[in-house]
């Protein structure tokens, strides 16, 4: 690191471009891996249909536990409820007890918030009432108590309104079978039976079925569009997800190993609901792993089309009468890789494309369809060139996933830090290469000239590391930035983005909800289970897509540079700028913005010349910037790294300041009406 502060200048032209900064290069991206779904949505209990198996061999489901101090109390798990998914959860008390029994879980109880508590069961005529409580696991205080009456040997739904007196982190719902008093009954082959189809806690302030917390940090990333796929979607079929949610089944993820079940109460209509409360455009990826083209054309008819269609009646039967209008469909997830769910060769995957898209259109024309390529070749040699040319003109967008770091570097965690900050930051480098080479593809045939590029997954990727969530740190948002300067960069080829995960999930999840991280921390460790905050990533998110840039203008840069040391790929990564920098203007040209990353560990004197542009008062600057690359929000610390704002004062229309080392600017600066018109590029 150089003692002394180095200097740069950026000087910003009058030409802007014929395209524009597609709004959906800030969008994000929802699947069910890990602990994704189980973070973001607002059911603080899991396990709620007693999917999971006896673990533990006490009779009781997964997570749930039995209470209880009868001596000949039994548990057992039965079939579920008639058309229901996973099992019911069986007690049976016996009058010689003298005593209640029932099952427990860990859960954390907020005040202040009203619970809908819900269950499903069903009881012989012994078992008058249900005691439900929330208490203090470790004190045995009663936070919060409701008494419902049970009167039916069938299935019948109960529900009421719980309250924790005060907030606890370490508290335990109870739901207890209460007898009738033991002069009233005897013990005999079918007495004191209760069973138990579904319990579930909702809060009540709980908006499109997230947290309060997530939803409002997800609104605040004005995201453009979300994205629902992922390795799940090769093994999910959506007609078993829509539709009154105790009739949906429990499946296994199959995908992820540590996911659990998939979350069926996150279906179809709920991700259209959350889209538009959000005020996203939702995108949905179909399966064509274990998938049909006639399965996916039937989810865009129950999406797309009215109430006299065979799928439009379903859903208006489901309580949605109106069309959703749903326009981006993805077809197959990463169908090259051999993680995937019904991996196939090019060929293969080109045909069943045109099968899909055919099928799909037929149900509405208007649909805008994305076919799968790799931004990694070495893993299915050719399959973009074979792809596009089978079936390139059927599509409007090609789709790519770029998780910059050890894809594309030869690093690790024994790589020394500054060498591996070097090869994180050359995220434009790397991914303008992979543009090329798409875009020579699609240049190289008139019927694929058309075909935009939509990079459906991306995110700064680390190696393993169990003592350090490297993505989760400023490091991965300077590189991240760099990554968007691109994106903008390449908007007239580059229509669409999803960043890689929107809540927990993999490590790189940029709304963290409480203290887990991907398979290295389990939940608990810290005692703050919890906390909800943002990466410095979400931070740098919240800061560019909230800027609203709509046109590129003209930049250029003069700094220093820097060798980013050798790639995986045939790239030389010698000699490129310290500083990166993308100008924009806004949709009514009445404000230029430019985005600026220090990608280097040095202090940078800046200048911007602005002269062009007739600069009016009140110019601000936004800064993402902390003491040390491998800084990070945590548990402890959740707001060490954000957006900081401050007023930027101009002299003869330039602004003068220093960039801090490694961190992430962008200058606002408001325009005269009378600015000049200017000329076009692009």
């Amino acid at each position: 690191m150089n003692a002394a502060k180095q200097a740069a200048r950026v000087t910003v032209g009058t030409e802007v471009s014929e395209h524009t900064v597609s709004p959906y290069l800030f969008g994000h991206f929802i699947e069910d891996i890990d602990d994704h779904m189980p973070a973001m949505l607002a059911y603080p209990l899991r396990n709620m249909d007693f999917e999971e198996e006896d673990r533990d061999a006490d009779g009781v489901s997964g997570c749930w536990y039995p209470l209880g101090f009868g001596k000949h109390a039994r548990f057992a798990l039965e079939p579920a409820a008639r058309g229901h998914g996973g099992h019911s959860q069986k007690i049976r008390l016996f009058n010689k007890d003298r005593c209640a029994a029932g099952i427990g879980q860990r859960v954390q109880a907020e005040a202040g918030v009203p619970y809908r508590l819900r269950i499903i069961a069903r009881a012989t005529r012994e078992i008058a009432k249900l005691h439900v409580k929330l208490t203090d696991r470790g004190t045995g205080e009663l936070l919060g108590f409701l008494e419902l009456g049970i009167r039916s040997h069938r299935w019948e739904e109960l529900a009421g309104s719980l309250s924790a007196t005060r907030s606890c982190a370490d508290a335990e719902l109870q739901v207890w079978a209460v007898p009738l008093p033991a002069a009233e009954w005897e013990d005999s082959v079918s007495t004191g039976l209760v069973w138990f189809d579904h319990v579930s806690l909702l809060p009540e302030r709980e908006t499109g079925l997230l947290k309060k917390e997530v939803f409002e940090m997800a609104g605040e990333l004005n995201a453009g569009i979300m994205r629902l796929g992922g390795n799940v979607i090769s093994l999910y079929h959506w007609e078993d997800f829509v539709g009154p949610t105790d009739l949906r089944p429990n499946y296994v993820n199959e995908a992820w190993e540590e996911a659990g079940h998939v979350h069926k109460y996150f279906g179809t209509d709920e991700f259209v609901a959350l889209c538009r409360q959000l005020g996203v455009e939702p995108q949905i990826c179909v399966n064509a792993g274990t998938g049909t083209a006639e399965e996916a054309a039937r989810w865009v008819e129950y999406c797309n089309g009215g109430a006299d269609t065979e799928m439009g009646a379903f859903r208006a039967a489901n309580g949605h009468p109106e069309p959703y209008g749903v326009k981006y469909w993805e077809i197959g997830n990463e169908m090259y890789g051999p993680w995937q769910a019904g991996v196939c060769s090019p060929e293969q995957y080109a045909d069943l494309y045109l099968s899909f898209a055919e099928a799909m259109k037929a149900k509405d024309r208007s649909i805008r369809l994305l076919g799968c390529g790799t931004a990694r070749d070495s893993l299915a040699p050719g399959w973009n060139r074979k792809v596009l040319e089978r079936a390139g003109h059927a599509m409007d967008y090609f789709t790519l996933h770029i998780y910059q770091g050890s894809n594309f570097f030869p690093i690790d965690a024994g790589t020394p830090g500054p060498d591996r900050f070097k090869a994180m930051v050359a995220f434009p480098e790397v991914v303008r290469s992979l543009f090329g080479e798409v875009e020579e593809l699609l240049r190289s045939r008139d019927e694929l000239k058309h075909v935009k590029i939509a990079v459906t997954e991306w995110n700064a990727m680390y190696f393993p590391n169990p003592d350090f969530p490297n993505a989760h740190t400023l490091e991965a948002a300077v590189a991240n930035a760099c990554m968007l300067n691109e994106m903008m960069r390449q908007s007239g080829l580059v229509r669409i983005a999803n960043f890689s995960d929107l809540v927990n999930g993999w490590v790189g999840g940029c709304i963290r909800v409480g203290d887990a991280y991907e398979r290295m921390k389990k939940p608990g460790w810290s005692g703050k289970e919890g906390i909800v905050f943002g990466t410095a990533t979400y931070h740098l998110m919240k800061m560019y897509a909230g800027r609203k840039p709509h046109r590129l203008v003209e930049t250029n840069v003069v700094c220093d540079t820097f060798d980013a040391g050798p790639s995986k790929l045939p790239l030389n990564l010698n000699g490129l700028k310290k500083v990166d920098v993308v100008g924009c203007l806004s949709e009514n040209r009445d404000a230029l913005t430019l985005f600026i990353v220090n990608r280097s560990l040095d202090r940078i004197a800046l200048t911007c010349d602005l002269s062009p542009w007739r600069p009016a008062d009140g110019a601000v600057v936004r800064e993402l910037a902390g003491p040390d690359y491998e800084a990070r929000n945590t548990v402890w610390e959740p707001d060490a790294l954000r957006e900081e704002v401050r007023g930027a004062g101009l002299t003869d229309s330039r602004w003068e300041g220093e960039l801090r080392p490694h961190s992430v600017c962008v200058l606002e600066v408001p325009l005269h009406v009378a600015s000049p018109v200017p000329s076009r590029i692009g």
